[in-house]
């Protein structure tokens, strides 16, 4: 059968293979550059023509993923918009725990060569939060005056944040995923209208008395003790 690749297409391929092969057998993503083209049959310079670094070489293997957790959630649904960016948090944790070592290995590289810009890989994976937030606006969920795209941004900084924090820490990642949907459910409180904002409220002390419990551990540590007004 004639293959419906280009030849740089099926080198392009080639590459992101070995390079999942390697993470898979050394659990780490700090591997040579000549080592991932030596073993995949191409020249050095040829995964920097295709990707440019080794972000832009995870970012292409987690967008692969992506895909195959869009198809995967397709045709899920939830009992309302709000609900559904806790369930696709869930959802993606459950997909990830499913290699945990491979992903932390990823998530953990992304740290490491791209500190500080929009485009890190950690980010970029569930920008889907902006179109979810969209949607939960049009519901009439989130107040009118915010900015359901700007309100995506933040659910995506603490998404990435937390799954950097998973990676580098190795907590449990379904740990991971209580802290998220805690963090949606405060940022979330703030923005919804009236029911909605109290259903939020009452997430923010369900996932907090879940983070406390979870494997004997207070991740979010003792209530701090209030700071005692400055003497006249």
């Amino acid at each position: 059968m004639t293959s419906t690749f280009s030849a740089a297409e099926e080198k392009k391929i080639r590459v992101l293979a070995v390079a999942r092969e390697l993470i898979h057998e050394t659990g780490d993503f700090d591997l040579p550059m000549r080592m991932l083209a030596a073993r995949a049959q191409v020249s050095l310079r040829t995964p920097y023509e295709y990707f440019g670094s080794k972000a832009g070489l995870i970012g292409a293997i987690l967008q692969q993923d992506i895909e195959i957790f869009k198809v995967l959630v397709a045709d899920r649904h939830s009992s309302d918009e709000l609900e559904h960016l806790f369930d696709r948090v869930r959802w993606g944790i459950d997909f990830y725990s499913e290699k945990q070592p491979f992903y932390r290995s990823l998530f953990r590289a992304t740290q490491a060569y791209s500190p500080g810009h929009d485009e890190e890989p950690a980010r970029e994976s569930f920008r889907s939060f902006q179109v979810l937030c969209n949607r939960a606006h049009r519901a009439g969920l989130i107040r009118p005056e915010v900015d359901p795209l700007q309100l995506g941004d933040t659910l995506t900084d603490i998404w990435a944040s937390t799954v950097r924090t998973w990676a580098r820490d190795e907590y449990d990642i379904q740990l991971a995923s209580r802290k998220v949907c805690f963090g949606f459910a405060c940022v979330l409180a703030g923005v919804a209208p009236e029911p909605a904002a109290g259903r939020m409220r009452e997430h923010i002390t369900r996932f907090r008395a879940q983070i406390d419990t979870y494997g004997g551990v207070t991740p979010l540590g003792p209530p701090r003790r209030a700071i005692p007004p400055p003497a006249d």
